[in-house]
């Protein structure tokens, strides 16, 4: 320890003026110094701010001991205290910040234009860790920027504050770790648990804030414009003062981009076994187009996908591992299937794009394409331009012949049709058709919504885009993808054109289009009926025995089964409509999974915050690691993007679409 000798010449040196010199305004300076950083604002702040720094601590210098200081006393001083380490860790403070903000608000009054009054906080947000979690070593926590915390009813301006690891290139900041050789933002189970939430940029999002938001997307379907409006108009009128720092689409971008990555966080963490996962940095990217190229989030999402619905399909078809037997007391004996089509959205008109996902069973699968149509200004539209129905990969092909292998669908198509008409048997004849045949558009294209599984416990295990349409031939690779990423699927079927489906794995099974695997092996052997509610249009006599879940045959299966179940859920999704179709893909895929992940923790009362349910279950073996399931895109038309790079329209030509544009037109 310093003697007080020692110090005593640091505080000679520090206050030459013997009148001044005082052991409490050299601590209140030293506290000053870490409370009140020179640097609070990046860019360093104009010389104006900095005077009012120094002339805000002479204000609480002379409050505290009475005594008048120059500005330039003060900042001699400090420099004097401040470059002495001994002296800095000899003489601490215990500041008492209560007091600090009485002064800085009396200091507000006194000097209501003081650009520094305005901008300081007291509130400092300290990285989540200080220790290397690599090398262990002891980091030092510097100053990293100002920034604005997003509460429920208030916005308070903060000081951000970072810990760098220059050996092991991380910087370990409020609520992640900034990769510097990689330039990823890493999250981890620790980081997660922080009360802010802070990625990039200068808004911090309380926790409290988001999972409101959660809690409203729920129960009140509310979307992040609808929030982000809302909460504006709560600080409107009570914080009438700080209603310009953010306006409601900043709000509402940084909300979603922010909320994505915080929920799909929790989502990893709770259904898999990574502590730790990686995003891209620039995680504020809205769009998912920028200059033409895929955003890095766009990319993200893409190659991971497969990985997140395939954890999604697989915790939960076999949630009763976890978290035990539903109250109904049939828990996961029924899937329950149907297509939803109120949230269309709008997509790219191309149809030529083939997914291979299932093309050992059934072929090269005709999807359509899921992106954004990219349109051009309208006031340099022309009559005979069709280009801007299509999307960038295929702005230039609107003119393009089908393919021999989507007219070949076609054909079998025409040929299973004939089929089901020249049955001979009266009882194989069903008076409730399907139009299999996919729907045309003259200028804009939707899609068809999605297909959803639930098991008849209420939980959707199955989540697949409808970009063309549903029919039979959708719903069965829509089935063997979850079968393929490892779902649980029970053996019972309830589906309402049951039997259309059973007639259309009967005419291919083994055949070129259904060809025998175990997975379609395991389709044929599965019980179909058709819902309760549909059967009873349905006239054809196989219809009301061997698809008729209350039938002599059937009903020991389906005894307190709730087949209209899907119908029921679908009801409540509807509500949903604008927030799912007012996303592009890939950003509408994740966040359908997300919802439906939410609603599935709501459903069973379950904390989406959890960590690693899967440790020391069945499940740690089921569910794998992320780069099991990576890939670029499902949609095969992607890999032509990067020898298309170079062939990009005038930038006055086209603008981009963002995730909010359009798609409620």
């Amino acid at each position: 320890m310093l003697s007080m000798n020692v110090i005593f010449e640091r505080l000679q040196l520090a206050f030459p003026n013997e009148a001044k010199r005082s052991f409490k305004a050299a601590l209140i300076i030293i506290n000053a110094a870490h409370f009140i950083p020179a640097s609070y604002i990046r860019p360093l702040p104009p010389p104006c701010t900095s005077e009012e720094r120094l002339d805000f601590i002479s204000f609480f210098l002379n409050k505290e001991t009475g005594i008048e200081y120059t500005c330039n006393e003060v900042l001699i001083a400090h420099n004097v205290l401040m470059g002495n380490h001994n002296t800095r860790v000899e003489l601490t403070f215990d500041c008492n910040i209560e007091k600090m903000n009485q002064y800085l608000d009396e200091y507000k009054n006194i000097q209501p234009q003081s650009g520094f009054a305005k901008s300081f906080t007291l509130i400092s947000l300290l990285p989540y860790r200080t220790t290397c979690a690599l090398c262990y070593e002891q980091l030092k926590t510097i100053f990293h920027g100002a920034g604005n915390i997003i509460y429920c009813t208030k916005i308070q301006p903060c000081l951000l504050y970072k810990a760098d690891c220059h050996r092991c290139h991380r910087s370990y900041r409020v609520s992640s770790i900034y990769s510097i050789d990689r330039k990823e933002t890493l999250i981890t189970s620790d980081s997660q648990k922080a009360d802010y939430i802070h990625y990039s940029g200068s808004l911090v999002f309380a926790k409290e804030f988001l999972i409101a938001f959660s809690s409203q997307l729920i129960d009140n379907y509310v979307t992040f414009e609808g929030f982000a409006s809302a909460t504006a108009k709560m600080f409107r009128r009570l914080c009438p003062d700080i209603v310009d720092i953010v306006t409601i689409d900043t709000l509402a971008r940084n909300l979603q981009s922010v909320w994505l990555y915080y929920e799909l966080t929790n989502f990893i963490f709770m259904t898999s076994k990574l502590k730790e996962i990686s995003y891209p940095y620039a995680i504020a990217e809205s769009r998912t187009k920028v200059k033409y190229n895929q955003s890095s989030r766009a990319i993200f999402i893409e190659r991971n996908l497969n990985w997140i619905y395939h954890i999604f399909t697989v915790f939960w078809s076999n949630h009763e591992d976890i978290f035990g037997s539903c109250k109904c007391g049939y828990c996961s004996r029924v899937i329950i299937l149907d297509g939803h089509q109120k949230p269309r959205r709008l997509v790219c008109k191309y149809d030529n794009v083939t997914s291979l996902i299932n093309i050992d069973e059934l072929g090269p699968l005709n999807k359509g394409c899921p992106y954004m149509p990219r349109r051009r200004q309208s006031d340099k539209r022309e009559s005979n331009d069709g280009g801007y129905y299509y999307c960038d990969h295929h702005r230039m092909k609107y003119t393009e012949e089908q393919s021999m292998n989507s007219k070949f669908s076609d054909e079998e198509l025409g040929n299973y049709l004939s089929y089901l008409k020249k049955l001979d048997q009266e009882e194989s004849q069903c008076n409730v058709g399907r139009n299999d045949i996919e729907e045309r558009f003259e200028t804009k294209k939707r899609s068809m919504g999605f297909i959803a599984s639930f098991l008849n416990c209420g939980i959707i295990i199955g989540f697949s885009d409808s970009v063309n349409h549903e029919g039979p031939r959708k719903i069965t690779d829509h089935l063997l993808t979850m079968l393929k990423l490892g779902a649980k699927i029970p053996s019972l079927l309830v589906y309402d054109a049951a039997c259309q489906l059973y007639k259309f794995w009967q005419y291919r099974f083994n055949g070129e289009y259904l060809q025998k695997t175990k997975y379609t092996q395991q389709l044929m052997e599965m019980k179909l009926v058709t819902d309760r509610f549909h059967n009873t249009v349905h006239k054809g006599k196989l219809c009301k025995t061997i698809f008729n879940p209350d039938s002599e045959e059937n009903k020991i299966d389906f005894v307190g089964i709730n087949t209209s179940l899907a119908e029921q859920t679908f009801s409540y999704l509807t509500n949903f409509k604008l927030a799912l179709r007012s996303f592009a893909y890939p950003t509408s895929a994740l966040l359908t999974i997300l919802l439906f992940h939410l609603k599935n923790c709501d459903k069973l009362n379950e904390d989406p915050a959890q960590i690693g349910l899967i440790i020391g279950t069945n499940l740690e073996n089921k569910i794998e690691d992320q780069s099991m399931h990576q890939t670029y895109c499902v949609f095969e038309t992607l890999l032509l993007e990067e020898s298309n790079k170079d062939d990009n329209p005038d930038d006055d030509d086209y603008v981009d679409l963002s995730d909010h544009d359009d798609n409620n037109d």
